[in-house]
């Protein structure tokens, strides 16, 4: 598949999605909306693919939406400003793939290039990267930043930032628990890439049903989510992983999963 906004790649179990418009910083275009979730859902059906390191082209992550097309609503343009469908937004669809996904922030993140780094379940930074939840600058409110914010850090933080929208630091955000690690820039891709390699040595289909319960912890009660539990592992039980789990431990070295 061509991509006019990102580049897709696969390698060693890794798939990596970069967004590829330098020039504006990354910011999202009608094409970014329609690509990532497209190249999300090629990932997800890549029985190859275990992980998804997601980043930036250039010195920014994403500056957010590309104002200047937003701004062009003319009906009869020839690119005329899109909204994803829901089940299309790139924030569900990164939640909706059982698949880990890791953020790579090497440089600024601004509103909806926020959304992403939050809707990733890993979140890895350059120290010199930065953050704003500036809808509100826009007019608008804090679209899924909003909601991922509201979890990730609890309300009396989220609602300072989607609020205010002031700009603060990856050392900020690690000291409120936005992300997992802060680096120096040159080790950010190493960074990503070994923690991918981590994950790729836990068995993959566990990965998944643990990523789907921690989707759904929140919707449910204690009683419902042992029996989602009981569910997910009794399937997990019948994969010959599990099976090579249990003959690792015993045979004392690291088990060889193979995703299935």
């Amino acid at each position: 598949m061509d991509y006019n906004a990102i580049l897709y790649e696969v390698r060693d179990n890794v798939a990596t999605i970069t967004l590829n418009r330098p020039e504006t910083l990354n910011a999202i275009s009608n094409d970014t909306r329609r690509e990532l979730p497209a190249a999300l859902r090629r990932a997800e059906a890549d029985d190859d693919v275990w992980v998804v390191v997601l980043t930036g082209a250039g010195r920014g992550f994403c500056s957010g939406a590309d104002l200047k097309q937003r701004a062009n609503r003319d009906p009869d343009a020839a690119v005329p400003f899109q909204l994803a469908p829901e089940r299309d937004a790139y924030p569900v669809v990164m939640r909706e793939i059982s698949k880990p996904i890791i953020a790579a922030v090497n440089g600024a993140a601004r509103g909806a290039g926020c959304n992403m780094v939050f809707a990733a379940d890993f979140r890895i930074a350059a120290a010199h990267s930065s953050f704003a939840v500036n809808f509100v600058e826009r007019g608008l409110m804090g679209e899924s930043s909003a909601y991922f914010l509201n979890r990730l850090v609890g309300l009396h933080r989220a609602t300072e930032l989607s609020m205010l929208g002031e700009v603060f630091s990856a050392q900020q955000a690690e000291e409120w628990g936005l992300l997992n690690a802060v680096v120096d820039g040159e080790e950010l891709m190493r960074a990503a890439y070994d923690l991918a390699a981590k994950l790729c040595t836990r068995a993959p289909l566990a990965l998944r049903l643990t990523k789907e319960a921690l989707n759904r912890a929140h919707l449910i009660d204690p009683e419902q989510y042992m029996a989602l539990q009981n569910q997910m592992n009794d399937s997990l039980r019948h994969t010959s992983d599990s099976t090579e789990g249990v003959r690792a431990f015993i045979e004392k070295r690291p088990p060889e999963f193979r995703g299935r």
